[in-house]
């Protein structure tokens, strides 16, 4: 038997995690709802726009039961979800929809009084673009755009670099994006428990490094798995 959340199936995955048997992919049930709306051929479509505060816009766009269906209560579900997942992989806080009006009200509901909407608003909404999420029931969205700009490219001062591989460890000393000094030393951290090892390893690299500079004003590592 196919479980359901609000009439959206939740499909078990062929090798059932053992840890936690009752995991349902959202993946899975994402095809089983698309699945749905196909075979009814007569999806209803809705477009979808995130606008970020500097103006950027994502779009998205899906399909949904047509009102009328035995199972059309998935489609808030599935919605919900799919925002969600756009808000936390692309990011914004005014959701344009074009779409049927009771899914645009469903969303504004949702961030305004249940609390996995209220945190997504404080967190995404507030805390990275300044505003609640505020959702806009339109057929006028906005077109997609996306405002650039750089970032890093500070190479002045004296600078150490270093990588910490599973067979090998890399350092590099820069000054003013010059490269005065690398080096790579072969090492085996996998094998070596002592937490001495792996600190006597990284500050020999850092002062082999650091002797080709007058100073180190910048360092930056970063660390592969070893396991």
């Amino acid at each position: 038997m196919i479980m359901t959340t609000n009439e959206l199936p939740l499909i078990a995955p062929r090798v059932t995690p053992a840890l936690h048997p009752e995991f349902r992919p959202g993946v899975l049930a994402t095809r089983a709802f698309g699945e749905m709306v196909r075979d009814t051929g007569n999806g209803v479509p809705v477009r979808l726009a995130l606008e970020q505060s500097d103006g950027s816009v994502f779009r998205h766009e899906t399909t949904v039961l047509p009102e009328g269906h035995p199972r059309a209560a998935a489609n808030a579900m599935h919605l919900e979800r799919l925002v969600k997942f756009l808000l936390w992989s692309r990011g914004g806080w005014k959701i344009s929809l074009d779409g049927p009006a009771a899914l645009a009200s469903g969303l504004e509901r949702h961030y305004a009084d249940t609390a996995a909407g209220r945190f997504d608003s404080e967190v995404v909404g507030e805390r990275v673009y300044d505003h609640p999420i505020s959702i806009v029931c339109t057929r006028d969205l906005p077109d997609a755009r996306v405002v650039t700009r750089p970032l890093g490219r500070h190479l002045e001062g004296n600078r150490i670099g270093f990588d910490l591989g599973g067979s090998d460890r890399k350092v590099a000393a820069v000054v003013d994006g010059r490269v005065v000094f690398s080096d790579e030393t072969v090492w085996d951290p996998y094998h070596k428990p002592d937490p001495q090892y792996h600190y006597e390893g990284l500050m020999d690299s850092l002062n082999k490094a650091a002797a080709h500079l007058p100073r180190v004003t910048r360092l930056a590592g970063a660390r592969r798995a070893f396991t």
